[in-house]
């Protein structure tokens, strides 16, 4: 039995963007008008002997290359699509994390409803409390809580309506 080699997980990068192939040089430099071998030496900062020479064998070195593809309509492209990939991809992570900020508020909520705590490492600070049943009063309700009271002591408020409503 034969092993195959395994297959090594390409990390990604920003390097990995680079095209993986470009249109021959004599292609490119047609789609940018024809240039002169002056125009493109002074473009890519080196001597027209050194552009005649990659016309004459009809490559280029990849930096140039990859620099001259930037520029056609082919490297425009490119560009325009991953610009547009990257702006669906971050308005889909912005949707995801709009969605965990709701249901954190609503958590962060809901322990202010539970009462005020009181601590100097309270879960809510900031958050307005809203008693979950709003305390009774009146001359029949203030026996029922005097009397809960008195059964348990109570010295908090979050504690004296969880007493009152138990």
């Amino acid at each position: 039995m034969t092993m195959l080699p395994k297959k090594t997980k390409r990390r990604v990068t920003m390097l990995n963007r680079f095209p993986c192939h470009t249109p021959p040089l004599d292609v490119m430099l047609g789609d940018l008008g024809e240039p002169s071998a002056g125009e493109v030496g002074r473009a890519l900062g080196v001597d027209r002997s050194t552009v005649s020479g990659w016309l004459r064998r009809g490559q280029a070195p990849r930096p140039a290359l990859l620099a001259l593809y930037y520029l056609t309509r082919w490297g425009h492209s490119d560009v325009h699509c991953q610009a547009h990939n990257d702006a669906q991809t971050l308005a889909m992570t912005v949707e995801v994390l709009r969605g965990q900020l709701e249901t954190a508020m609503a958590q962060l909520s809901r322990l202010g409803q539970i009462g005020e705590f009181g601590s100097a490492n309270d879960p809510t600070p900031g958050t307005a409390t809203t008693p979950a049943e709003p305390l009774a009063s009146g001359p029949k309700h203030r026996e029922n809580r005097s009397r809960t009271s008195e059964a348990t002591p109570v010295s908090h408020r979050k504690t004296k309506r969880f007493a009152h409503e138990n």
